[in-house]
């Protein structure tokens, strides 16, 4: 849970005290680091100290004495959206709790903790092609959780499509987490890695810019049998988009693993593995997936997610 007070910090003799107990932005990151680099960074060193002498809740005391630098409004962006990345790994922690001096600050922080949306920003098998949203796997997970789950996908895109339309699709609904699920058809069309890369890094960037946790997602296999009964093309032109599919999601898991994201796997659920690729049972034509897989993939999404999420009761007044 995360929770924002107003809080006289002075009682708390922070001027007087030294050591561990107290951590400055200023003294983390390197030296040209960005003020906003330093503040994420000493976030979750903050939580990670907590941790580690095994605390289950965290007060973190916010005392901006560099707001000519940085805004209130863009410091909760980044402290909230930070905690709940930190916690969505599976943190020991379970309540965070904002201390602001001031009613602007606690005005700010609370905007970004109180979020209760999750958008997800994806491609065909996230929209649920071809019978549309009621049979997507994002309607699976939004009716067993309760939360609100908002469907942002839209078929054919590539990640830079998404990207392209994140502000508007993403952004303006001010969630608290988006699931970026992407990378089908940029293996379809032959985008090259480095392209996809750079998307998907500046889908994360944006992200956490706007207060939002990003989560991403190990796309779906393919079946090439399954496929060259279903759409023209050759062998050869199917294995190599099985290979750049591949390559993709290897990547996303070892960006994701390096930036210390959350990611939900839609692979190994509709994973045959004698054959290594899509199970045909669950897959309507190679590559979608059928009614009931895309069942199977809210129900692995809702474990994957067990926990894993962490929003405030607290309700702006």
């Amino acid at each position: 849970m995360i929770n924002v007070v107003q809080l006289d910090t002075s009682l708390l003799g922070l001027q007087e005290r030294k050591g561990e107990q107290v951590m400055h932005a200023e003294d983390f990151g390197p030296p040209e680091a960005s003020c906003e680099h330093r503040i994420r960074i000493v976030t979750e060193e903050t939580c990670r100290a907590a941790e580690a002498r095994g605390l289950k809740s965290l007060l973190i005391p916010v005392i901006n004495a560099r707001a000519e630098q940085i805004s209130p409004e863009a410091a909760a962006r980044l402290m909230v959206s930070e905690v709940r990345r930190y916690l969505s790994l599976g943190s020991d922690i379970e309540e965070v709790t904002f201390a602001l001096p001031d009613e602007k600050g606690v005005e700010a922080f609370r905007r970004v903790a109180v979020r209760q949306k999750i958008v997800c920003l994806g491609d065909s098998i996230t929209y649920g092609y071809p019978d549309g949203p009621p049979c997507s796997w994002v309607t699976v997970v939004a009716a067993a959780t309760g939360y609100p789950f908002i469907n942002r996908g839209i078929s054919g895109e590539t990640t830079g499509q998404m990207l392209a339309r994140f502000e508007r699709d993403v952004a303006a609904e001010e969630p608290a987490y988006v699931i970026f699920a992407g990378g089908h058809n940029d293996g379809w069309m032959g985008i090259s890695l480095a392209e996809v890369q750079e998307n998907i890094i500046a889908v994360v960037n944006r992200a956490f810019a706007n207060g939002i946790c990003p989560i991403l997602v190990l796309p779906s296999p393919l079946n090439i049998r399954q496929m060259l009964q279903c759409y023209e093309g050759t062998q050869e032109e199917a294995r190599r988009y099985f290979t750049r599919l591949e390559q993709i999601r290897q990547w996303i898991r070892q960006y994701a693993g390096e930036r210390g994201l959350l990611t939900l796997d839609f692979h190994t659920p509709l994973l045959d593995g004698n054959s290594g690729q899509g199970d045909p049972r669950y897959l309507l034509d190679g590559g979608h997936p059928t009614h009931q897989g895309y069942r199977i993939l809210g129900e692995a999404v809702i474990k994957q997610l067990a926990g894993r999420l962490h929003f405030s009761n607290a309700l702006m007044e």
